[in-house]
């Protein structure tokens, strides 16, 4: 399979040289992903949008709200649905939560999966460190004017149960315009840093998807779930980094269901509406495995998209993707 074409600035490649780990802010980057004319492609992102703050919490006012230390002096509600938690550092390094409200000093938040925890060892405490980063959204992750007429995105909504599911949403690109699905303007419509979605070309033109923001310098965290018990889930997830990282880092050894599945797709292949090009199966004690053939050391490629197949019969079971990037000290 051809990979897709990644671009790193140089104050990404410098991670690799161990050169920044001591920098006050986290170092940019940027990446390139060529899709094809008349094509459906994976898409991602693979960096974040500049932190808005970094602190530490000062208490847990309760299992879903936060205290910050010192005096940050918000607006009331400065951060609501527009920007998401990333908790940086102890036990739950990663996690991460949308704000739906906040005071001078405080954050409501609302997580996908659970809350901040209970269980020692397991929990977010007072003093760890947290940032306040704002959500891309289509309009700035994917420019209207950096793709051409009629591209579409697709989007997929997770809390929906099943598998082989259809598009939640399909927005389309109008020159002049911007992101429409119908009569709903799209610009401001959210992009979840763990989730993927398919990016359409119309037939004869492709684009180019260019992407510059702030390296993820903290663990990678997201939960997975079956919302209806016994039911096979379809997820679409993604590495969330810009660089090449195995599957069986993603999905650690242990972390996963047996029976559970990720479908891989070729970005690179012409051609809508594509099967998976890989069907690869969790077994425990071995890992993951294409048929015959070991699959642990697999590149997943910044912004590549994949969906995880969560079994019914590990419903009961939730997954905890958690893992720290090659490039982090």
């Amino acid at each position: 399979m051809k990979t897709p074409k990644i671009l790193c600035s140089l104050a990404a490649f410098a991670l690799a040289q161990g050169s920044l780990f001591a920098a006050t802010t986290d170092p940019v980057g940027f990446t390139s992903k060529v899709i094809p004319a008349g094509s459906d492609a994976t898409y991602a992102a693979s960096m974040q949008r500049p932190s808005a703050f970094s602190g530490t919490i000062q208490t847990i006012a309760d299992l879903d709200t936060i205290q910050i230390s010192g005096t940050p002096a918000w607006t009331n509600d400065q951060f609501k649905n527009t920007h998401y938690v990333l908790i940086g550092s102890g036990d739950r390094e990663g996690v991460f939560a949308e704000i739906v409200g906040n005071t001078s000093n405080s954050l409501d938040l609302v997580f996908f999966v659970g809350n901040l925890g209970v269980i020692a060892g397991d929990k977010v405490v007072a003093g760890d460190q947290v940032k306040i980063i704002p959500f891309w959204t289509l309009g700035s992750l994917i420019p209207a004017a950096s793709v051409p007429d009629q591209t579409q995105v697709l989007l997929y909504n997770r809390t929906q149960a099943g598998s082989n599911k259809s598009s939640s949403n399909i927005y389309t690109v109008y020159t002049g315009f911007g992101w429409y699905d119908g009569p709903t303007a799209g610009e401001n419509q959210v992009i979840y840093p763990d989730e993927s979605f398919i990016v359409r070309t119309p037939v004869g033109q492709a684009a180019t998807l260019t992407l510059v923001g702030a390296v993820p310098m903290d663990k990678i965290r997201t939960v997975l779930v079956n919302p209806v018990a016994g039911q096979d889930q379809d997820i679409r997830v993604t590495s969330g980094v810009p660089v090449p990282t195995t599957l069986g880092s993603i999905f650690a050894p242990g972390a996963a269901g047996e029976g559970d599945s990720v479908l891989v797709f070729n970005d690179s292949a012409s051609g809508q509406n594509k099967s998976a090009s890989q069907i690869i199966t969790y077994y425990n004690g071995f890992g993951w495995y294409d048929g015959p053939a070991d699959m642990n050391a697999l590149l997943i490629q910044p912004a590549q998209g994949l969906i995880y197949r969560k079994a019914g019969a590990n419903s009961s079971q939730q997954i905890t993707v958690s893992y720290k990037p090659t490039y982090q000290p």
